[in-house]
């Protein structure tokens, strides 16, 4: 038996304003994490005998990552090693720097290290593993062809999988994995960054391929399930848009022409927002928010949000430290914020009651004596203002 483990966008370095910052030499916590998955996923990979890991692209969040972050990741592409383990990369659209027509890639460094076994996909490309066959797809976009439209490119890029398809044997298992949008998911985040030139691919353009696992979109979604196209998602929860969702591994048996696989979840730290309405003639604030969180139960090694919104500005202000104290205290990895807002009563504006440069004398007198007046004195008021005036018009004429 020949397995290979697929494993979704890695993303080392996101989400870091959400974790817990690092003090000397410690990691931020949500780096931490990201790496933890990477140890997990080759600890599954040895479990089962696994000859090979995939990754659908997007290793680093930063174009640009930082060298310590580069380090880290070939620390564990050698650990692979030690094991037997090939691990093939896709190039994702975090992997590229471009100029012009110029790509360069922070896994240029890996490619030069070349180091045995490690693989790095930056164009379309073929492998058989077992009785498998592999087409590895890396990202473009229409600016990665000479072409005008989107379309083209799409074309162009269908074309490139009809010749992949045409050099592999009928009776493999024909699996394709890459680093593009499919036409109808759901972005969550950040992926997308150019929408104007992103492909999003049709159903279709995968004709002849029995399964097809996308990284770049973050969310896992099945676009069909016969023949199988999805979207994998990313490795690791990295925002609290993504609170409601379960990554997942894929174990491919390559040897089977039974499409044999399945799914293994991945341990992911809880990210859990809470949106909290005080409501009015609450007298304990507070003590309002702290009974709500307990509703919810389980805080266990969670990265928490509370947006708290008050019914009414006459309602005292949370105390923030009690319920961060309360939150630690139920065994919450870290509160990344608590934040409190309230709502106002908003005054409709009377147009007919408001004096500005636009009205005359007469006009603005009245106006006056009918908004600040005592009913029963406005006569009064208005007649000596008028008198006033009056007179300062006649002391102007002289």
């Amino acid at each position: 038996m020949t397995i290979a483990i697929l494993l979704g966008d890695p993303h080392l370095g996101k989400g870091t304003n959400i974790g817990k910052a690092g003090i000397g030499a410690n990691l931020n916590s949500r780096i931490a994490d990201q790496l933890t998955l990477l140890d997990w996923t080759l600890d599954r990979a040895i479990e089962y005998h696994a000859d090979h890991i995939i990754i659908t692209g997007d290793i680093f969040e930063d174009p640009k990552p930082h060298p310590a972050l580069i380090a880290m990741f070939m620390s564990w592409l050698k650990r692979c090693q030690v094991y037997d383990i090939n691990v093939h990369i896709i190039v994702g659209n975090h992997d590229i720097l471009r100029s012009g027509f110029i790509y360069t890639s922070p896994l240029d460094i890996i490619s030069e290290a070349d180091l045995e076994k490690i693989h790095i996909y930056k164009e379309i490309n073929t492998i058989t593993i077992g009785t498998s066959a592999f087409t590895f797809v890396p990202y473009r976009d229409r600016k990665s062809f000479s072409v005008s439209s989107n379309a083209e490119a799409v074309s162009m890029v269908r074309d490139s999988l009809v010749y992949e398809l045409a050099s592999i044997p009928s009776t493999y298992q024909k699996v394709l994995i890459g680093h593009l949008a499919i036409e109808g998911s759901i972005p969550v985040g950040d992926e997308i960054d150019d929408i104007a030139n992103e492909l999003f691919c049709p159903l279709n353009m995968f004709q002849g391929y029995d399964y097809v696992w996308m990284g770049h979109v973050h969310k896992p979604q099945v676009m069909q399930k016969s023949p199988y196209i999805a979207h994998i998602g990313s490795m690791d929860i990295s925002n609290f848009l993504e609170t409601d969702q379960k990554k997942f591994i894929v174990i491919f048996d390559c040897s089977s022409n039974k499409h044999s696989w399945t799914t293994e979840q991945l341990p992911t730290r809880p990210l859990k927002k809470l949106s909290i309405i005080i409501p009015k003639d609450t007298d304990d604030t507070t003590d309002y928010v702290i009974k709500e969180l307990k509703k919810v139960g389980d805080w266990d090694r969670s990265i928490v949000r509370v947006d708290v919104s008050l019914a009414t500005p006459e309602l005292q202000s949370i105390n923030k430290s009690s319920i961060e104290q309360y939150l630690s205290a139920q065994g919450a990895f870290n509160v990344s914020g608590i934040s409190e807002s309230k709502k106002i009563t908003l005054i409709k504006k009377d147009d007919n009651n408001t004096i500005d440069t636009t009205m005359d004398v007469p006009t603005s007198i009245k106006t006056y004596a009918k908004k600040y007046i005592e009913g029963k004195l406005q006569a009064a008021f208005t007649e000596l203002a008028m008198d006033i005036f009056n007179e300062y018009k006649l002391e102007a004429k002289e």
